[in-house]
């Protein structure tokens, strides 16, 4: 134990400035646990109870808590509804819905097992056949009304909303609320570039595009702003010159509605006829089908693994729910809060402000983040938990954040819990090598006898 110890401090006390040839974390601030599980044993504790910016660090709270407040078991549903009544002539007197249960997954790419966005559409639509409807008096709704309308958190930047990665969670949410943007570059550097279409079409959606053409191999520079339920969304940056046609990925303002829009069209293609008439709206619905999730386990394995925001605000807003009957952000954290103190986690100094880390709000310590992995590891879902995470080179296994000026990586190495956190570096460079020493060190030490 002393040489894993002498071997871990001489990590940080390099990262701080303290060895020949180093960089230096001198205006940074950094916070390091690492703790024998089995024993409670402390290895190196540096600020460790320092409240910093997690990043995604925080999706490992998150997930820990889904999984044993919703179950490894557990399934998103999404309904197909109508009201009123069908007569004689086949025509609905009401509207039909799809009504959002919350599921991250629905028509997405990423899964086998989840059909595509136009596979789904078109599999509802043959559902709606089957039932006979030729006509509908009324429209077809995207019902996202079981959790909040809001789909962002309020603390996320105005530089992330707008693109995928910064997609709120909806109660209807579809094709993980994002669209492809495709762009042709000017001839020359400097010049405009010009849109080409959407990927998932969104025929409502406008753009001011302000996007250059930059060097040849300079990748994607460009940014969409815009916030949710808006029609417009300014684009600017640069995409780089010599490439036929190249694309970013956009958060789709209003999924509830682009999904109504996309089966509304579908519908009208085989012959029924949507009169878009204002009906009066029902209390009593009919459900004619239901569609399923993925089970969690394999929706905490896809948010952890690619880091996918999400999925983990969905996980947060459906805790709220299950647990206090709210589907809301709010709810979400006070879920995961309560949670996490019923297994007696000290949580002063702890900030949750949304469920994937994308606020700049949140706050953990370094030795929470250890506290919450030693509390799953003697948890009967440890399995699925474990296996969610990242395998990096060996045997290490654990979830890495990262935003600007901020990185941090928690997780497991044998009998070893450990989190680091760095936040306020100016430097990327600085950072990295700060983290990939720990990780080579731990390396190390799992090739030595723990004592």
């Amino acid at each position: 134990m002393r040489e894993i110890f002498i071997s871990l401090m001489c990590v940080i006390l390099v990262s701080y400035g303290y060895g020949k040839d180093t960089l230096s974390l001198d205006h940074a601030i950094l916070g390091v646990y690492a703790i024998q599980s089995s024993t409670g044993k402390v290895l190196i504790e540096k600020n460790s109870e320092l409240s910093l910016i997690p990043a995604s660090c925080m999706k490992i709270v998150t997930t820990g808590a889904a999984l044993h407040i919703l179950g490894p078991e557990y399934r998103f549903e999404t309904r197909l509804e109508y009201d009123g009544w069908i007569d004689e002539e086949k025509t609905l007197h009401g509207n039909l819905y799809v009504k959002g249960g919350g599921d991250p997954c629905l028509g997405s790419d990423r899964i086998t097992e989840v059909l595509s966005w136009k596979k789904q559409i078109e599999a509802w639509t043959q559902v709606i056949k089957d039932t006979g409807i030729l006509q509908i008096e009324g429209k077809v709704i995207g019902d996202a009304s079981s959790w909040e309308k809001a789909l962002a958190v309020p603390s996320w930047t105005w530089e992330d909303l707008g693109n995928y990665y910064g997609a709120g969670a909806s109660a209807l949410s579809f094709h993980e609320n994002s669209y492809s943007l495709f762009f042709k570059p000017g001839e020359l550097e400097g010049k405009e570039a010009t849109i080409l279409r959407t990927d998932f079409p969104l025929p409502s959606l406008s753009f001011k595009n302000e996007v250059k053409t930059g060097p040849e191999g300079s990748g994607d520079c460009a940014c969409i702003y815009g916030s949710e339920f808006s029609l417009l969304q300014s684009i600017r940056g640069t995409i780089p010159l010599g490439v036929k046609e190249f694309s970013i990925k956009g958060a789709i303002p209003d999924p509830a509605d682009a999904c109504a829009t996309l089966l509304e069209k579908e519908l009208q293609e085989i012959g029924i006829v949507i009169q878009r008439q204002e009906v009066a709206l029902q209390d009593k619905r009919v459900c004619i089908h239901t569609t399923y999730s993925p089970k969690l386990q394999q929706i905490v394995y896809e948010t952890n693994q690619k880091s996918i925001n999400l999925y983990a605000e969905h996980l947060l807003k459906k805790m709220g729910e299950v647990v206090y009957k709210e589907g809301s952000t709010l709810a979400g954290v006070k879920a995961v809060k309560a949670f996490w103190l019923s297994c007696n986690l000290d949580l002063d100094g702890f900030n949750m402000v949304d469920g994937s880390g994308l606020s700049r709000k949140n706050l953990i310590t370094a030795k929470q983040l250890v506290s919450v992995l030693v509390k799953m590891e003697k948890s009967p879902v440890f399995p699925v938990f474990f296996a969610s995470l990242p395998q990096k080179e060996e045997s290490i296994r654990g979830k890495s954040g990262s935003m600007s000026l901020i990185k941090g990586y928690t997780g497991y190495l044998r009998d070893i819990a450990f989190a680091i956190l760095i936040n306020q570096s100016l430097s990327p460079k600085e950072i990295n090598k700060t983290i990939e020493d720990f990780l080579s060190n731990l390396i190390e030490l799992n090739k030595k006898p723990v004592e």
